[in-house]
């Protein structure tokens, strides 16, 4: 320990200390006799009464964890196969195609494209 946290824990004592000592004698006796009663671990009648909570707790988890009767775990189905990608890109033939040039160069493209009749 360093100096300083042995200083501190020495101040913390005296001042637990000078606390303890301000108290009255009936509160000190009571202090005292309810830790003697927690330190002796009690009795069952002391026992811890959470267990009334965690019991459906429980149950609960366990009835969403556990599979319900009639159900079955069917395996996933297997993907379905995917077709290859073609080799040649679909615009490609139109672009070796000269007449496609002189297509879009006449009217009935430019009509297409602007949606004019």
């Amino acid at each position: 320990m360093t100096p300083e946290t042995q200083a501190f824990e020495r101040r913390a004592r005296a001042a637990h200390q000078a606390a303890v000592q301000a108290l009255s004698p009936r509160v000190r006796a009571q202090l005292r006799l309810r830790a003697r009663q927690a330190t002796a671990g009690g009795g069952p009648d002391r026992a811890p009464r959470w267990g009334w909570i965690a019991a459906p707790a429980l149950a609960l988890a366990l009835a969403f964890a556990l599979p319900w009767p009639g159900t079955r775990d069917d395996p996933a189905p297997a993907p379905a196969p995917v077709a290859a990608a073609p080799a040649v890109e679909v615009a490609a033939p139109l672009e070796q195609d000269p007449d496609f040039y002189l297509w879009l160069a006449s009217a009935d493209a430019i009509a297409l494209a602007s949606d004019r009749p």
